[in-house]
């Protein structure tokens, strides 16, 4: 994934001056929608580019290998004309038909042998980082882009070795280029820094926001050791940040300068990428980043909506719409009709952000491949496509992605909320305020004295000191029947709570 398998065709028929149209390919394709592509091909003399061919259904492909060879027998015999479908089609000897996979991903099919047979398989290199880097820097204004190819090239190396596997990293051509697009946009904001201080920046920026808490130590120092002796100043748009504080204290939230830190990622990730994921285990306070940065662009003057839909909560069809296979007829699906009404071309200016709140699975997501990466293209069974305006934004809210394929990591913009940078606290705290001033400091005072220590006996299994026990000790952590977050357990205690406390009027 990411080593540039569409591209390199789009780029080849810009050199023949030939037009190419990028298809992504899903289980909804049938053979007739098929064959109503390779006619239109056939008579234009354009070139098809089918992303991800092998999610077509292994039964739709053996009628596809036949529609294939029936075109390129007429072209080898030079014919102007052909039999295809029954029907009587012109033929222009510029068709081209080209396929791109990603072998072995799950809800992937072998190719058929007969449809193997009618293509030159070529295999992509590794890309060459340096040299991209290097191109990249020159065309964005840096004067000394060797150097700085070369440790921005070291330092992705180190990280891919060096930092702890999670699902949701990747440091492929795709976060690269990211990487090198937020550095132009910088050297071009900040004109009185050095070349150094500006790709620093945009590394940190780029990078910080998805590492887990024990890598984030590991990164800068590697970054210092790269670039040693250098004052980095911290990027910070202060009427962002004080918006997201207020929109934090107006919803009756507690401010924590971490929360909002994630709020500042979230937007700085989303000027560079178009689709962005939030992952994070359950009460880390992914929905309040979201809602926070959707009312904080609001009062400065972005007005944003969110179109918030569950991806599991219907079947694929339902989600992306389906094609009767006797009658030919269109039945729209929910997400795909929300993906039209945020792209109509209107006048306003108001962001729109469509947000998948639900697990990121091979079955669904890879749909929105053609989407996610630099074609932002919907392609629906019907043929229809739908471009991504530049007023739209996908957003991904999940837990973790470990029934994501590499295809779908590398195409987003990834923010890691960690739920043990906000804890427990807050939520009670938030609930006291709710509290009569007598009735609070007395809660407070017991919260101090017990709940901690609970909730470390039962997340961490350590017993806390003065409890029937000389010294702090080592139990056997609790088993219990479903995972629970302390968030959820501080949850259903204040819940208790409202009940037992007599409210003072």
């Amino acid at each position: 994934a990411g080593t540039g398998k569409t591209e390199t065709v789009k780029d080849l028929a810009k050199a023949l001056g030939l037009h190419c149209i990028v298809f992504n390919c899903s289980e909804g394709l049938d053979y007739a929608t098929m064959g109503s592509i390779f006619s239109g091909l056939a008579q234009c003399g354009g070139w098809g580019c089918f992303d991800e061919f092998n999610r077509i259904d292994p039964e739709v492909l053996s009628v596809v290998s036949v529609q294939i060879k029936t075109i390129q027998n007429a072209m080898r015999n030079g014919a102007s004309k052909l039999l295809f479908e029954g029907n009587d089609i012109n033929l222009n000897l510029k068709a081209g038909v080209f396929i791109t996979m990603n072998p072995h991903y799950a809800g992937r099919t072998e190719l058929p042998d007969n449809l193997k047979s009618l293509f030159r398989p070529v295999v992509m290199v590794v890309p060459d980082l340096e040299l991209i880097c290097e191109i990249m820097l020159f065309s964005e204004g840096f004067t000394q882009a060797k150097a700085l190819a070369r440790k921005m090239t070291v330092l992705y190396a180190v990280a891919r070795e060096q930092l702890s596997k999670q699902h949701h990293y990747d440091f492929g051509l795709r976060g690269f280029k990211a990487v090198l697009v937020r550095a132009g946009a910088l050297k071009r904001e900040v004109t009185d820094l050095s070349e150094q201080v500006v790709l620093v920046m945009a590394l940190r920026d780029m990078n910080l926001p998805r590492l887990v808490y024990e890598d984030t130590a590991i990164f800068n120092g590697v970054l210092n050791d790269l670039f040693p002796s250098l004052d980095v100043p911290k990027s910070k748009n202060e009427i962002l940040y004080q918006a997201a504080e207020q929109s934090l204290k107006d919803g009756g939230y507690q401010v924590i300068p971490d929360q909002v830190e994630k709020v500042i990622q979230l937007y700085e990730t989303m000027k560079t990428r178009h689709t962005t994921m939030l992952v994070g285990p359950t009460g880390g306070g992914k929905t309040v980043v979201l809602e926070t940065l959707q009312k904080a662009q609001t009062s400065i003057g972005m007005p944003t909506k969110l179109f918030v839909l569950n991806p599991k909560a219907q079947t694929v069809n339902e989600l992306y719409g389906t094609l009767d296979p006797n009658t030919r007829d269109w039945t729209d699906g929910l997400l795909s009709n929300i993906f039209r009404e945020c792209n109509k071309a209107t006048e306003k200016k108001d962001l729109k952000y469509i947000v998948f709140d639900g697990d990121v699975d091979a079955i669904w997501v890879e749909n929105l491949n053609s989407v996610m990466d630099d074609n932002k293209l919907l392609t629906l069974p019907n043929g229809e496509r739908i471009r991504l305006q530049k007023t739209c934004s996908l957003i991904f809210e999940v837990s973790d992605l470990s029934h994501a394929s590499p295809a779908t990591v590398s195409r987003c913009g990834m923010i890691f909320v960690d739920p043990q940078a906000i804890g427990y606290k807050p939520y009670f705290f938030s609930w006291l305020n709710n509290r009569s001033k007598s009735e609070g400091d007395i809660l407070r005072f017991l919260f101090d004295k017990y709940i901690p220590s609970c909730i470390t006996s039962l997340t961490e299994g350590i017993a806390p000191t003065g409890v029937g026990m000389a010294s702090s000790n080592v139990l056997e952590k609790i088993k219990t029947v479903i995972p629970i977050t302390p968030v959820s357990m501080i949850k259903q205690f204040t819940n208790m709570l409202n009940i037992v406390l007599i409210k003072d009027d």
